[in-house]
């Protein structure tokens, strides 16, 4: 495809970080810094942002560090993108002042967003109602509980639907790239990630990485050692039944156990972990598919190609040429 023609001048996107007390400073950083590069490449001002915060001034990120901002909370014009960040314990940063100005800002057409936990801020002010969002791991709990109308996605961003957002840490640049993909093409967004040194630039069905008892919404400590003997040998799978021997229980109490919570028998999400493992080899490694495919246990390319896309709808030589850019 080739880079993006740039020539022609237009006003920059603002972007606008609410910066709530004890914010990841990564969320922040790593954010603004796929914003900064995408201008440094295309030599243009692609991108411009600013820090806010109730009350002005500066404000302490999680990692102790104090970051200046601009203005204290201030109305945007439209389109403006307004991301809210947080970090731990984002359910005692929310007060009624800030609740009523993020809806204001929703009524005046600015673009809501979130990093980290900063979902939870904005479904408190009732602005995630009946939608989806990405949180970070560790608010599923709360979320399911506290907010059974919003569905809670397990990918590291969610961009199908405002507001837009992302789990914490690196999510909110690769929601970034994300973005910068959508408006100038994917070989853009890819040169970002290069010279970020970011392994690859995701795909927004990718899940973050969280316990499984929080992804599947138990602590049956026989389901938990059946996936941990699953992912401890993705290269040379074994079967239910020695699964079950291993643990001195029967196949068929792990295939209910399988069907129970994960909604699928233990052959399916084996099969399903060895997929996703060789898609993240697929795409932060120069390993051949051949390679690939003996590493995730698979007898030979061909069989591992049929299986890769009757899961992705796209073969594995497709999905790595994707990732050479």
């Amino acid at each position: 495809m080739g880079r993006p023609n740039f020539a022609t001048p237009t006003d920059p996107e603002e972007f606008v970080f609410l910066l709530l007390d004890g914010f990841t400073h990564l969320a922040l950083s790593s954010s603004i810094e796929v914003l900064r590069v995408a201008n440094l490449l295309s030599k243009k001002d692609l991108y411009a942002w600013s820090l806010m915060k109730v009350g002005g001034g500066s404000q302490l990120s999680s990692n102790g560090l104090e970051t200046v901002v601009q203005s204290d909370l201030r109305s945007l014009k439209a389109g403006t993108s307004l991301y809210v960040v947080s970090g731990l314990a984002a359910e005692d940063k929310v007060t009624k002042k800030l609740s009523a100005f993020l809806r204001a800002q929703y009524r005046h057409g600015v673009n809501l967003g979130a990093l980290c936990s900063g979902a939870y801020v904005l479904a408190e002010a009732g602005l995630l109602n009946g939608n989806t969002c990405a949180v970070h791991w560790q608010y599923y709990p709360m979320f399911n509980e506290k907010f059974p109308d919003i569905k809670v996605s397990p990918n590291a961003f969610h961009a199908q639907s405002r507001p837009f957002t992302a789990s914490g840490g690196v999510a909110g640049a690769e929601l970034m790239l994300h973005i910068i993909s959508k408006a100038h093409g994917r070989d853009f967004a890819v040169e970002i990630a290069d010279q970020l040194v970011l392994p690859k630039v995701r795909h927004e069905d990718d899940v973050q990485r969280m316990p499984d008892h929080i992804r599947f919404g138990t602590r049956n400590h026989i389901l938990l050692q059946s996936l941990a003997y699953m992912s401890a040998n993705l290269e040379e799978p074994i079967s239910t039944r020695e699964i079950a021997d291993n643990l001195g229980i029967s196949g068929r109490q792990i295939e209910r156990l399988f069907r129970k919570y994960i909604g699928r028998s233990p052959g399916r999400h084996y099969k399903f972990l060895r997929l996703e493992h060789a898609k993240n080899l697929l795409a932060t490694t120069d390993l051949a598919i051949i390679q690939i495919a003996l590493a995730t246990g698979f007898t030979s390319p061909s069989h591992f190609s049929k299986t890769f896309r009757a899961e992705y709808g796209e073969t594995p030589y497709g999905s790595y040429r994707d990732k050479k850019g």
